[in-house]
C-alpha cells in the first residue's frame, strides 16, 4: 500500500485523470482539482473544491502536458475556471515536488525565492514517443470525421518529420493515403523515401499545397501563412498539431474560410 503518500492532480486534460484513477487503484492518496466540466468518474481518487485542498499536504503535484498555454493559467481543457500559476506556487513549499510537461523560463519565475523541485516529465524520450501515438490516431480520427470521402486514397501532407510525424505518416500510409511528408533535414528526406512516402521540401511546397485533402502541421512554427492558405482547396481540411501559438495563421484561415481544426489537447479548437 502506498497510502502515506499524497498526490494532488491538478488541470489537464482526460490523460490526467486515467492517471488520477490509476494511481489510486494503486494505494495512492490522490486528490484532483480543475475538472468541472467533467461529468464521468473520478474513481477511487477525490473531488476537491478548491486548489487550496488539492495542493496542501501533497508530496507530489502532477500539473497538466503541456503545464500553460499562455504562460499565466494553468492549462484547464476540463474546467471553465481560470486558475493562475501565481495562486497554485504560492500555495506550493520547497518541500513538495512539482510535475509537469513543457515546463520552459516562465515558470522559475514563478517563485524562484522558493527554490522548487520541478520535473518535467516530457523530456522522458520514452513517454514523448508513446504520447504521439495517441495523438496520431486522434488526428486521424478528426480527419476521417471532416473529409466527405475516404482518407483511403486522399492525398495527404505531413508537416514536420518529428516524433508525431513520423508516427502519423506510417500510420497514414497504413491506411492506403497517398502520404507526402516536408521537412528539412536531408537525412529526414532518405527516410521518408525509404519507407515509401513522398517527400516535399519546403522551398517548393507552395506549388502543391493546392492538390491536398488533408494538411497535418506538427512544425511549432508558423507554417500556413495567409498567403500558403490561400493556395490550399477550400474543401481541405487541415489539422494543426503544434503547442500554442499553433502553426496556422487562424484569423487569415477564418477569414478565406477553410476549414482548420487546432487539435491542441483538450478541447478541440475549430476555426471554419
Amino acid at each position: 500500500m502506498n497510502n502515506d503518500i499524497k498526490i494532488g492532480i491538478i488541470g489537464g486534460d482526460l490523460r490526467q485523470l486515467v492517471a488520477a484513477d490509476q494511481l489510486a487503484s494503486e494505494g495512492y492518496e490522490v486528490a484532483v482539482y480543475g475538472f468541472d466540466e467533467y461529468m464521468g468518474s473520478f474513481g477511487m481518487a477525490t473531488r476537491c473544491l478548491s486548489v487550496e485542498d488539492a495542493i496542501r499536504k501533497a508530496d507530489f503535484i502532477v500539473l497538466p502536458l503541456p503545464y500553460s498555454i499562455d504562460k499565466i493559467h494553468l492549462n484547464t481543457p476540463l474546467s471553465q475556471s481560470e486558475i493562475h500559476l501565481k495562486d497554485i506556487f504560492d500555495l506550493i513549499d520547497k518541500n513538495q515536488i512539482i510535475m509537469g510537461g513543457k515546463f520552459d523560463n516562465a515558470i522559475d519565475k514563478l517563485a524562484p525565492e522558493k527554490k522548487l523541485n520541478l520535473i518535467d516529465y516530457y523530456t522522458r524520450e520514452d513517454l514523448t514517443i508513446l504520447n504521439a501515438i495517441p495523438t496520431a490516431e486522434g488526428a486521424i480520427n478528426i480527419a476521417m470525421q471532416e473529409l466527405a470521402v475516404t482518407l483511403s486514397s486522399s492525398k495527404v501532407l505531413v508537416m514536420g518529420y518529428g516524433r508525431i510525424g513520423k508516427i502519423l505518416a506510417h500510420k497514414l500510409y497504413g491506411l492506403h493515403t497517398d502520404v507526402y511528408v516536408s521537412a528539412r533535414k536531408y537525412e529526414d528526406f532518405a527516410w521518408i523515401e525509404a519507407f515509401g512516402y513522398k517527400s516535399v521540401s519546403y522551398d517548393v511546397i507552395d506549388r502543391y499545397l493546392g492538390d491536398f485533402d488533408v494538411i497535418f502541421n506538427t512544425a511549432p512554427v508558423l507554417m500556413l501563412d495567409d498567403s500558403r492558405l490561400k493556395k490550399i482547396s477550400p474543401d481541405a481540411v487541415i489539422i494543426d498539431l503544434a503547442s500554442a501559438p499553433g502553426g496556422v495563421d487562424f484569423t487569415a484561415a477564418k477569414n478565406l474560410g477553410r476549414n482548420v481544426i487546432w487539435a491542441l489537447s483538450l478541447p478541440i479548437n475549430r476555426t471554419s
